[in-house]
């Protein structure tokens, strides 16, 4: 085996991921022997990461190789993982996606996963990913695929059923182990109030005596089994949901959409389902009670719409900092302390190659995990993971109510992914009237059609055929 994997990193300039992977490759003992791959059709973008990687390179001195190229095919051969994490005008998309639907009725906190939103983003992105997984079956067929892309389930079930010699998976970083485990032992109560987690050096013994599991898809997760040194805790965290909530109103809240009120939002779904919802700033959205369709007032309030305005100007902020660290304004030792603490995706990465054995949260098929759904149901799961795949933690059935929700999810992911790789707007409009938060079949339909009108110029020519 080589003594470091190589990495190629398709979407450099990611607002999310391509400033930790750098932090992560350098500073890894197991990954830095290894070589970084950058692309992005950008190449200003392009040009600014390798100066940033560079740098950080020479900063640490670790011998690991970065190259970079505007092409992917120029630098995939060999490649060990493949990371996609691009998208193309992220912010506009979703403000575009978020302002049409909410015409009809249908508000988005989000906008990149389910509703409207995650359906049309699925309609941009999809058919370059499938494109990206024939150039790696053809110049990598031993690499693993891993998606960063939301819809994240979706971009992973059209992996699995239209790219299936691939060997892929999808993440979303908002589960990323250990530090998951922490903060849930700590909402949770089981941690001191004061405790604060050294990300350097987080204290793994505190987690002999866990026991988590969460089941379902992505951005859509419940928390279905949490004890500690053998103490159920699923009342615990109730009551302490319940006192956060009580406490949200004491100040001021956000006025962004997404963590707005998350705690309220959260028990309120704890009360109907009788689980904790892992990602509240998005379950929120994957579900009707929260829209405002009907006659007595919604609590805490109907969700307010994602703002790809103020988006933008994050993102923007964002990449004037990472510009200053590639250039040299700004000290490297800031950027390596400021992205020390690992991602979802490297964090696998090194325990696969390194033979870790770690644990981590994955989305991929349900592997008989959940005994009442099919074993190909694309869900989020606790997994073992290693070079030769993964294997999912028993969950045993999931809870009426969950269940049937994930089945809904589910079936409007498959219907979208359909739709996509066939150009069908039967199928498409069936996807958008089975999601959960679209309530009227007129309104589904003027989505749609308006939709495809406005981002005609973006999405491939066969739609409109």
């Amino acid at each position: 085996m080589k003594r470091g994997p190589k990495i190629v990193v398709l979407g450099a300039g990611s607002y999310f991921f391509g400033r930790p992977v750098i932090s992560n490759m350098v500073n890894s003992p197991i990954l830095r022997e290894g070589t970084l791959a950058l692309v992005d059709i950008q190449q200003d973008v392009l040009d600014t990461m390798l100066s940033l990687a560079r740098r950080a390179k020479e900063a640490t001195g670790a011998p690991v190789e970065i190259i970079g190229s505007t092409d992917r095919k120029e630098v995939l051969k060999d490649a060990d993982f493949v990371v996609l994490s691009f998208s193309y005008r992220n912010s506009f998309f979703r403000e575009t996606d978020t302002r049409i639907a909410k015409k009809y009725g249908v508000t988005m906190c989000s906008s990149d996963t389910i509703g409207p939103g995650g359906i049309f983003r699925a309609l941009r992105e999809l058919p370059e990913i499938l494109r990206v997984a024939r150039d790696v079956r053809e110049l990598a067929p031993d690499a693993w695929l891993i998606n960063f892309i939301n819809p994240s389930a979706i971009m992973g079930i059209g992996l699995m059923r239209h790219a299936p010699e691939v060997k892929s998976f999808a993440l979303c970083d908002g589960n990323h182990m250990p530090y998951a485990d922490f903060g849930y032992l700590h909402l949770a109560g089981a941690l001191p109030e004061d405790f604060k987690l050294d990300v350097k050096n987080p204290p793994l013994e505190l987690l002999s005596g866990l026991d988590l599991r969460i089941a379902g898809v992505n951005h859509c997760t419940f928390i279905t089994h949490f004890a500690y040194n053998g103490k159920d805790m699923q009342g615990q965290l109730y009551d302490r949901i319940r006192q956060l909530a009580a406490k949200e109103y004491e100040t001021a809240p956000s006025c962004k959409a997404k963590p707005r009120l998350n705690f309220n939002y959260a028990l309120q779904l704890m009360d109907v389902y009788g689980l904790y919802p892992t990602a509240v700033s998005h379950t929120k959205e994957y579900v009707p009670f929260f829209q405002g369709y009907g006659k007595c007032p919604v609590t805490p309030e109907p969700i307010i719409p994602f703002d790809g305005y103020n988006r933008q100007e994050e993102m923007d902020a964002a990449w004037k900092i990472t510009r200053e660290y590639a250039d040299g304004t700004r000290p490297i030792d800031e950027f390596l302390k400021t992205y020390d603490r690992g991602d979802h995706a490297t964090d696998i990465i090194e325990s696969m190659w390194g033979n870790l054995g770690k644990k981590f949260f994955i989305n991929g098929p349900n592997q008989g995990a959940v005994t009442n759904l099919p074993d190909d149901a694309f869900l989020e799961l606790r997994r073992d993971i290693d070079m030769n795949g993964f294997r999912a933690l028993p969950v045993g059935k999931l809870p009426h109510g969950v269940l049937g929700l994930t089945q809904q999810v589910l079936d409007t992911h498959e219907l979208t992914v359909e739709a996509i790789v066939h150009h069908d707007r039967k199928l498409l409009y069936r996807a958008l009237a089975s999601d959960p938060i679209v309530n009227n079949l007129s309104d589904a339909k003027a989505i749609m059609l308006e939709l495809l009108e406005a981002e005609r110029q973006y999405l491939p020519a066969e739609w409109y055929a």
